[in-house]
């Protein structure tokens, strides 16, 4: 139901800004690629893209994101192939758009290729955010080992999604010994994040280490940290997140 109220909105959207004469606005247009997109329309979105007069570099990330995150890694790169053919230049958001298709499609080569293309090719500095994307990429190959040296070398300082990112790969590949090498950096970045401790707690009776459950435990205590008995920890995509339930009914 919320599939067909949302295409719905879409096409009034969409025929509102016909009769609005605003198709050549390329804010508008744009607007219009990312709810198709967010719709899981994207047909329609790459059809609104095609019949844009000028094609800016907003345009162009625009579509290769739209396809990107829903699946059409191969198509968004060819996208990107093709904003580069007819001399448009890409942008740092250009590029991360580019390396989160590569994440969610599993594109490893590809973004390794992308990620070096930054600098060498476009004299663009790397961010925080295309190096996460570069790790996270890494992590879920199982190259752990390659992850963990990037990060040390990394142009920027590594925050708490660089090492969470590989932190839940290491728990995705069973991988304890590196995990704490994680945990030690994110206990000091993100000290009250519960997801970090709950992602321990469950690595270390796998490897029957139950002395260190106590020791988690005494050292969620003293930070006044909850293990919340009502929760679990989900795995989406090689992504781990945590489950709340409210004692309470929500209200509808």
């Amino acid at each position: 139901m919320v599939s067909i109220i949302s295409a719905c909105t879409s096409k009034w959207v969409h025929e509102f800004v016909i009769r609005k004469g605003l198709q050549a606005n390329v804010s508008v247009t744009n607007a219009l690629i990312d709810m198709y997109a967010k719709c899981r329309n994207i047909d329609l979105a790459k059809g609104i893209f095609q019949k844009l007069p000028e094609k800016s570099v907003v345009s162009w990330t625009a579509v290769i994101g739209a396809c990107g995150n829903h699946g059409h890694g191969k198509v968004a790169l060819e996208l990107f192939s093709n904003m580069v053919e007819e001399g448009v230049r890409p942008n740092m958001f250009t590029f991360t758009t580019v390396l989160i298709t590569c994440r969610h499609s599993g594109l490893l080569e590809e973004g390794k290729k992308h990620y070096e293309s930054m600098t060498i090719d476009y004299s663009i500095m790397h961010g925080i955010e295309h190096c996460a994307c570069l790790v996270d990429l890494l992590g879920r190959a199982g190259l752990l080992v390659e992850a963990y040296e990037f990060i040390k070398r990394m142009p920027v300082k590594p925050d708490d999604c660089v090492w969470g990112a590989l932190l839940g790969a290491c728990r995705v590949h069973g991988n304890l010994e590196f995990a704490e090498l994680m945990a030690e950096h994110l206990f000091i970045l993100d000290p009250q994040n519960t997801t970090n401790y709950i992602l321990m707690w469950n690595m270390y009776p796998n490897a029957g280490r139950w002395e260190d459950v106590k020791t988690l435990k005494k050292l969620m205590n003293e930070k006044e940290l909850k293990k919340i008995p009502s929760h679990g920890l989900v795995e989406i995509d090689k992504r781990f997140y945590q489950l709340l339930s409210s004692p309470k009914p929500c209200p509808l």
